[in-house]
């Protein structure tokens, strides 16, 4: 089992919010363009935990800020979980492909857990209002923005020079 450290809890971090900021403007915009409402994401988010934020399109600053905090924690860590999953499988010196694939179905599967599962549970009233496709789509591409993230920061792609040229 390889080592896992504070910088890989980082750069999953990191990645993590990266990718949920890719999946938060996707489905505001999504469910904008489809006639839902470009706040009904982080409303619905919101609604998780404060039943008194809207269920719909209306602005509301308190479900803004709370629908995008618990989002972004959850972003936070679900990337430290991808990190420390493909760094304990040996994947985060895999290809840039296969990260990215590994990410896509880690966001497939974390979609299939909130859409039928944990969501649904918690607010049976605004599960069922996000979109399901425009769900399933946020969720790749939180999975592929994040596995991508990550190869981007990894430190194998920067290396740091040696203080005295190439060792012997």
């Amino acid at each position: 089992m390889n080592n896992v450290n504070k910088e890989t809890l980082t750069r999953g971090a990191l990645a993590g919010l990266g990718g949920g900021a890719v999946m938060a403007m996707w489905s505001m915009i999504a469910l904008w363009l489809t006639g839902i409402g470009f706040w009904s994401p982080l409303n619905l988010i919101a609604h998780t935990i404060w039943r008194g934020a809207p269920l719909g399109a209306a602005f509301s600053g308190g479900a803004l800020v709370l629908g995008l905090v618990i989002h972004m924690m959850m972003s936070v860590v679900l990337g430290v979980v991808f990190a420390v999953g493909v760094r304990t499988a040996g994947r985060l010196a895999a290809s840039t492909a296969t990260l990215t694939i590994t990410g896509m179905m880690f966001g497939l599967a974390v979609w299939a857990v909130m859409q039928y599962g944990i969501w649904p549970a918690l607010d049976p009233a605004a599960a069922p209002k996000f979109t399901p496709w425009v769900f399933a789509l946020g969720h790749l591409m939180f999975g592929a923005a994040t596995a991508l993230l990550l190869t981007l920061t990894s430190p194998a792609r920067h290396p740091v020079p040696h203080p005295h040229g190439t060792p012997a």
